[in-house]
């Protein structure tokens, strides 16, 4: 007799514990209709903070800079700050360019690019990365695009020290 009782409230039990699961379960599913976001918002928390600072006295530098500012800034991976002082961490492109000839400025840049980690003002900045090269004015795209990776890289990989 108590065994048939055990069991009956163990049966009980068990489908009392499936109905509760089964009502948590209908509760997490989204209603139709309901809008869903389609790409996360800038300046979420998904975001790296990025500053870029650029130095140089050459046109073609300058534009690199540029386009690398207008290249961060449509993205949603990253959120270009260009507060620079800011007390902040975040994860600073500096930029350093000049003419490749002195005579002859419109032919190329040399650029050198460094990766920085910055804890925020009053700390030292620590170096992460660093890159450098040539470029003229007809591989200037395709540069953006290899710098962007190389940061969304760098950013992955070092994205414990901003969070």
């Amino acid at each position: 007799m108590i065994k048939k009782y055990l069991t009956f409230l163990l049966f009980v039990f068990l489908c009392g514990c499936s109905a509760s699961a089964w009502a948590v379960g209908q509760n997490a599913t989204p209603q139709p209709g309901s809008p869903v976001a389609d790409k996360p918002e800038k300046g979420s928390k998904l975001s790296t903070p990025v500053a870029i600072v650029g130095e140089g006295s050459d046109s073609l530098g300058a534009k690199l800079v540029m386009r690398l500012k207008e290249r961060f800034n449509q993205s949603n991976l990253f959120n270009l700050s260009g507060e620079v002082e800011k007390d902040a961490p975040m994860l600073m492109l500096m930029i350093s360019t000049q003419p490749e000839f002195k005579d002859r400025p419109a032919v190329g840049s040399v650029y050198s690019i460094c990766w920085v980690f910055k804890q925020g003002k009053g700390y030292l900045p620590f170096l992460l990365r660093h890159a450098g090269g040539i470029v003229n004015a007809e591989d200037l795209e395709g540069l953006v695009d290899k710098l962007y990776e190389r940061t969304d890289g760098v950013a992955s990989r070092y994205a414990h020290l901003w969070k």
